[in-house]
């Protein structure tokens, strides 16, 4: 995002990290990240910002390549300087983070991602030795931090740990005008198979009268990439915009009448935030964190077995529901997420942290 604006990805993962440094930065705390080499310096500076290098992603043979890589990342770790080190979401080093952490004096705290990070296993998507070091590297963490109430509870039950729950933030923006509503139905993520991008295009195929716009970056399977887009471009009624940069984004929110999730794994998507801080409500297949959206009222859950068109068609001839479920979910947004009361907690967190490995 810093060294390569022409990289066309932006996860959830990144948006939180970086929200929440910009957050810390801007009320004098020292924030500094370790990434991967992309042909910059060894330590750069952006925003306010200490960039050190590590390894570069994907070279080589990843067996040959695993100590020197590891290499890198100690020497761009212990380079930081850091008190407290923060690492967001599963990766083959989260065991190495922790214990690189722990040699140069720092604590070690980790953020859940995706659900699948609460099993020691993995669920078995990563390699048995990638599974060890995760589980050693969660075992030996000062802190470690949930998304979801459901997340605290699979770890207590799976790892024996007690997380923190801290909730994903975001800014609020502005509320929209009396009146203004939005066009289209919108679906935005990275084009990976589990979010099942092709539920909506099939919808958008069911709908011919309504207007679509998807929003994805690149995916793991290029292949796949290419057939969704293949199969999108049949359709009139659907606008393929491929990647939108975070500065932009938040405009195609804003002109979205509903925002369709079909993943089938999540952890707190990022996107249902983002949807509901302008008003608008979200229709999902399946992933609904903590039963806020059926719970509260903030979009409907089809269900694997439902007929996504006709809920979307409900949807957008209830003008009256939209709004109602909109309001709701900005308004639930500003009271669990907003940063301005959830970063706070995070700085006594990581303090807390940090006491706690001194």
């Amino acid at each position: 995002m810093f060294a390569r604006p022409d990289l066309h990805f932006a996860g959830g993962a990144e948006f939180q990290q970086l929200s929440l440094a910009r957050w810390l930065r801007d009320h004098g705390h020292e924030v500094s990240f370790v990434v991967a080499n992309f042909g910059q310096g060894e330590v750069e500076t952006a925003e306010g910002f200490r960039f050190y290098r590590s390894f570069v992603l994907g070279e080589g043979n990843r067996k040959l390549r695993f100590l020197p890589d590891m290499i890198k990342l100690r020497e761009a770790i212990h380079r930081s300087r850091p008190e407290v080190v923060n690492q967001r979401s599963t990766s083959f080093y989260t065991g190495q983070c922790c214990w690189f952490s722990h040699q140069c004096g720092a604590a070690f705290t980790f953020s859940l991602g995706i659900d699948y990070n609460c099993w020691p296993d993995l669920q078995g998507r990563a390699p048995r030795p990638i599974q060890q070091l995760y589980r050693w590297g969660v075992e030996h963490a000062e802190l470690v931090l949930a998304q979801t109430e459901w997340q605290a509870a699979l770890m207590e039950r799976n790892f024996q740990c007690t997380p923190e729950v801290l909730p994903n933030v975001l800014e609020i923006p502005p509320e929209r005008s009396d009146g203004e509503e939005g066009d289209y139905i919108l679906w935005v993520g990275s084009l990976a198979k589990r979010k099942r991008p092709e539920l909506f295009v099939e919808l958008a195929r069911a709908l011919p009268q309504q207007n679509f716009v998807l929003v994805g970056g690149p995916g793991e399977d290029p292949g796949y990439d290419d057939e969704m887009k293949k199969h999108a471009s049949d359709l009139q009624n659907l606008e393929w915009r491929g990647f939108v940069s975070p500065s932009e984004i938040e405009e195609v929110y804003r002109g979205a009448h509903l925002l369709v999730g079909t993943s089938r794994l999540e952890g707190l998507p990022n996107t249902y935030l983002q949807a509901w801080s302008h008003g608008v409500p979200v229709i999902t297949v399946s992933v609904d964190p903590d039963g806020a959206i059926a719970e509260k009222g903030l979009g409907e859950v089809v269900g694997e077995e439902g007929n996504l068109a006709l809920a979307v068609e409900k949807w957008i001839r209830d003008a009256r529901l939209c709004r109602e479920a909109g309001a709701r979910g900005r308004e639930h947004v500003r009271a669990r997420h907003d940063i301005e009361n959830v970063a706070p907690r995070a700085v006594e967190l990581f303090e807390r942290a940090r006491r706690g490995h001194v």
